[in-house]
């Protein structure tokens, strides 16, 4: 598993997370063979206003659209952690 902090994004700390999920673990259909038989990785993020250690961390279940699996930890990272700044920016300027 791998973890980024990043931050503070307009007054947040955004910890993202990626966690190998290895081939057979997968729920839903996948096209790709090669990625059933190694695995995906699946993205995770989580924002708090005082630091990555605060206690109050806010939790909310966020759509990201149609894509949950990733083929790397690096692009689940990225892809996770842009959604909670484009969270961020919807909490604070209205929808």
């Amino acid at each position: 598993m791998a973890e980024r902090v990043s931050g503070p994004y307009r007054g947040y700390y955004i910890s993202a997370a990626a966690r190998f999920v290895p081939g057979g673990s997968t729920s839903g259909p996948s096209s790709d063979a090669h990625t059933k038989a190694d695995g995906t990785y699946v993205g995770t993020v989580s924002l708090a206003e005082l630091g990555p250690d605060d206690p109050h961390r806010m939790e909310t279940l966020l759509e990201l659209g149609d894509r949950q699996r990733f083929d790397s930890e690096e692009e689940a990272l990225a892809f996770v952690e842009r959604a909670a700044r484009e969270y961020v920016d919807r909490l604070l300027d209205g929808p």
